[in-house]
Order: C-alpha cells, then structure tokens, then sequence
C-alpha cells in the first residue's frame, strides 16, 4: 500500500501547487489592474534611456499585442532600429549608412528579442501564448520574501519569477541563458517603479545583471497607452521578404 500512497500524496502536493499557482495569477491579474484594463491596453509607446556603465542612450519603444515590438536607440546622431513582428525573423537597421541596409538579426540575439517582444507578462499571457506554471514557495530574495513560480514555455523555455507577497506584482525574473563562449550565465531582470497607464501598473525601472554584475539599467520617463499605429510600424521590409523567398 505505501507505493500506493505515495502516489497519492504526490499528486495532492501537485494539485495543491497548482491550486496555488492559480490563486496567483488570479490575485496578480486584479493587482495590475484587472482583466479589463488589461485587455483593453492593447498598444503603447514608450521613451527613456538604457544606461550600460557609462554609456546613456535615448530609446522609444513600440509595442502591441500580442508580441510586435519596434525598438529604436540613438546615440551620436545614428539610430538602431529593431523589429519584430511575431511572425517573422526580427531585422534590423542603422540609419548611420544612408540608403538602409536592412538585415536579419543575428540568430542568438533574435531569439531573445523574440521572446521579450510579448507584450503581456507571462501570468497575464497565460496558456494561451503557451506559458504554464508551478508553484514553488516562497524564497528569500537578498533580504525580501517573494513568492517564486515557475514559468515553462511551450516545453522549451524555462525561468523563475518572483512576485511580491505584499503586491502581487512581478519583481524579479531569473533564468540561465548560454554566452556566445558556451558558458552558462544567471540573469536577473528585477521591475521597480510600477506606475498606472491607463489603469494598469507597469514597471518604470528595470535592471538587468548577469551573475551578479550590471549590465543595463533601464529608466521609463513616459509611456503612452494606445497610440495610434502607422500599417508598416512592425512591417518587415519588402527586399528582406524578396530574399527570404529567393531562398
């Protein structure tokens, strides 16, 4: 019978954990702002500035539901555009060569731009964007109790999220990621200064550190809910399709 019962006793644990995981997104959902809101916020445009070490460049992001995105960041006069419209490989382009060369992003960096570009956090998102979750207690985070879940995408994707006890909002990310030498990395994505746009609370600071050093710290100054898209925002250019065709 003990065989039996252990059996049992694993699967209440599982259905405990997931009852728990629920309670969580349900409780994070009405936190940000409700379902509503939230549904109804389908496009914004932010503007600030990324700081790496000394470096401080100006950007404005375009993003819409559910994973289109266009980021552009200046420095000295020149522009780097990103795109991706969650369709086809991101691409690129610097106005600093005048006509445009537009070219796909590199395999490794368009693969992580793919998967920031979903608009929604993955609790938000939910299984409908493929995401799924484990409760996994509570943790200690550098002196702050939070609440760790983890985040599985499509079976291929894995990270932990951190939510605060108290707010119910998301304040860390943690994940491995594989660097260009092969060696594996942490990287920690901590969200600070939620603010409302349009009713729903979003992050205004966000840190990124790669096994304990920083890397980028992102400041949000302005975020415009719904504006109004031109059709090409997030359209890939006509001579990438051409050679994606040719192929």
């Amino acid at each position: 019978m003990r065989p039996v019962f252990l059996i049992g006793f694993f699967l209440l644990a599982a259905l405990a954990r997931a009852d728990r995981a629920d309670d969580l997104v349900r409780i994070h959902i009405e936190a940000l702002g409700g379902r509503a809101r939230i549904a109804a916020l389908v496009s914004l445009r932010a503007r600030g500035v990324a700081i790496a070490g000394e470096k401080k460049v100006a950007f404005t992001l375009l993003a819409a539901r559910p994973d289109r995105v266009r980021l552009e960041t200046g420095v000295n006069g020149r522009t780097l555009v990103q795109v991706s419209d969650g369709q086809n490989p991101p691409w690129e382009f610097d106005t600093g060569s005048w006509p445009p060369r537009y070219r796909l992003m590199d395999a490794a960096a368009a693969k992580v731009f793919a998967a920031d570009a979903e608009f929604d956090d993955p609790l938000v998102a939910g299984a409908t964007r493929g995401f799924s979750f484990d409760y996994g207690g509570e943790v200690d985070d550098g002196g702050e109790k939070r609440l760790r879940v983890l985040v599985t995408r499509k079976l291929a994707q894995t990270y932990l999220l951190f939510v605060d006890p108290d707010s119910y909002l998301i304040a860390a990310r943690v994940e491995e990621r594989t660097s260009i030498g092969g060696r594996t990395i942490k990287i920690v994505t901590r969200y600070e200064d939620y603010r409302p746009v349009n009713g729903v609370l979003l992050p205004h600071r966000i840190t990124v550190t790669s096994d304990g050093h920083a890397v980028q710290e992102t400041r949000v100054e302005q975020i415009e809910a719904n504006p109004e898209l031109a059709d090409d925002a997030f359209a890939q250019p006509a001579s990438l399709q051409a050679d994606a065709a040719g192929k």
